[in-house]
């Protein structure tokens, strides 16, 4: 009986032992980039004073300094209205969606080959900002939409923009094993594939135009993230990591690794670190989830530019200047916002929730209003720091619905379908030829 038992624990061992060597095999790991220099280009986010009212029992850090664009905002970036005037500093917000962004690309595509200007999706726009796809976007954008690019370097950053977006198989993207191997992995899928992609998108053969002129662009760009040590929101000045880099290589290197880091969204993605100067490699994470447009802080800047602006005039809430004077005046001088979401805004409808349920699809489920809500949520927040000012949206909705052949209009689990992708491609440009433009407006307050 003794012999029996033994021989039962020595295979119990046995069997640990051969699944931990399992586990070590097939287990990813995190994804580093090591780019010197990495966090003397990242900012800290500003969740300005509504959110830091709402947390005042739990602050720990230091207040940001509004004086201060290292450390908390874009201002110097986006006040430029006050000399200019608004046509030079627009803004343009991009949102995450992972092959959503396809949108965004067929978009501005199509907006760059219809535009008055040669290859000029928009006008005037003085800053960028995007968050997981609408990271990779940003660069690209940063010199497409720069009226000091020539017009071939600005075709060329489109061209650049929808080869991203139009892999041949998932796996040009992504190493996709599906969630159910997630204790195995650590994640949904590696993202090895995506970082060389990402990479031969910026510099094709070796190729460092596109690089070289993110660095030399007028539009300034930032990447966000999340920081999993401190679990604060961060982002990354686009520009300076290109400007600071040892060679274009490096800065390309840089470049992947911020938009990377503003992808890697938890679970579903290989984890993501970045090691600057000292060699320490932090976790970054997917910025959507916690913030997908974080305009709102500098939007509150522009709010008070703008008043003070108006009030050296005389433009004032009185009983002289009426409502619709104050904001009209106030729409004539704060620059125009752009949003795009790389998404839909509302979940497909799915009656066999109502009797169908499991991990997968709870998980699914609440990953999908999760990234709803807070997508809708940073939208709308942004009306609060601006309540006059022209804010004008545009999404990926009726992607299921609009007359189009080409593609696929569903998909189920694959996180990069070729078919799909070029079906949102086309949304893009229906929206941007369709009678009424792209984008439509936000109420005002």
């Amino acid at each position: 009986m003794g012999n029996f038992f033994l021989g039962v624990l020595v295979t119990l061992v046995a069997l640990v032992s051969i699944g931990l060597t399992v586990f070590k095999v097939f287990r990813r790991g995190a994804l580093t980039f090591e780019v010197e220099g990495f966090y003397s280009h990242v900012m800290d986010g500003d969740s300005g004073p509504l959110f830091r009212d709402i947390q005042r029992d739990a602050q720990t850090a230091e207040l940001c300094r509004v004086d201060d664009p290292l450390a908390c905002s874009v201002r110097d970036a986006v006040l430029c209205h006050s000399q200019e005037g608004p046509e030079e500093c627009n803004v343009l917000l991009l949102s995450g969606g992972g092959q959503w962004g396809a949108f965004g690309a067929g978009l501005f595509d199509t907006l760059s080959r219809k535009s008055g200007a040669p290859e000029l999706a928009l006008p005037g726009i003085g800053v960028i900002t995007g968050i997981s796809t609408g990271s990779l976007q940003t660069m690209m954008l940063m010199v497409a939409l720069d009226e000091k690019q020539t017009p071939e370097m600005r075709r060329f950053a489109i061209d650049r923009m929808l080869w991203g977006y139009s892999p041949e198989k998932e796996s040009d993207v992504v190493d996709h094993n599906g969630l159910l191997t997630v204790p195995l992995y650590g994640s949904a899928a590696g993202t090895a594939p995506l970082r060389k992609r990402i990479i031969e998108a910026l510099a094709p053969g070796g190729d460092y135009r596109l690089v070289d002129a993110i660095g030399a662009s007028s539009v300034a760009g930032y990447a966000g993230f999340v920081e999993a040590e401190r679990g604060i929101f961060r982002y990354a000045d686009l520009r300076e990591l290109v400007n600071k880099a040892a060679s274009k290589a490096a800065a390309t290197e840089a470049l992947a690794a911020a938009t990377m880091a503003s992808s890697a969204m938890p679970i579903f993605h290989q984890q993501l670190r970045v090691a600057g100067s000292g060699g320490k490699a932090l976790s970054l994470y997917d910025g959507g989830v916690r913030r997908s447009v974080f305009f709102d802080r500098a939007m509150a800047l522009v709010d008070k530019e703008v008043r003070e602006a108006m009030a050296s005039h005389g433009m004032t809430k009185t009983a002289a200047v009426t409502q619709e004077a104050f904001s009209e005046e106030y729409r004539r001088k704060a620059p125009k916002v752009f949003v795009v979401r790389n998404g839909p805004t509302v979940r497909k409808f799915d009656q066999t929730l109502n009797h169908k349920s499991g991990p997968l699809e709870n998980g699914q489920r609440g990953y999908d209003l999760l990234v709803n809500e807070s997508e809708i949520g940073a939208i709308a927040s942004l009306r609060l720091s601006n309540p006059y000012g022209e804010i004008l949206v545009t999404t990926a909705d009726q992607y299921d619905t609009f007359p189009s052949e080409v593609g696929e209009n569903f998909k189920k689990d694959e996180m990069f379908k070729p078919a799909f992708m070029a079906r949102l491609r086309d949304l893009g440009r229906y929206k941007a030829e369709r009678a009424g433009g792209a984008f439509w407006p936000l109420s005002t307050l």
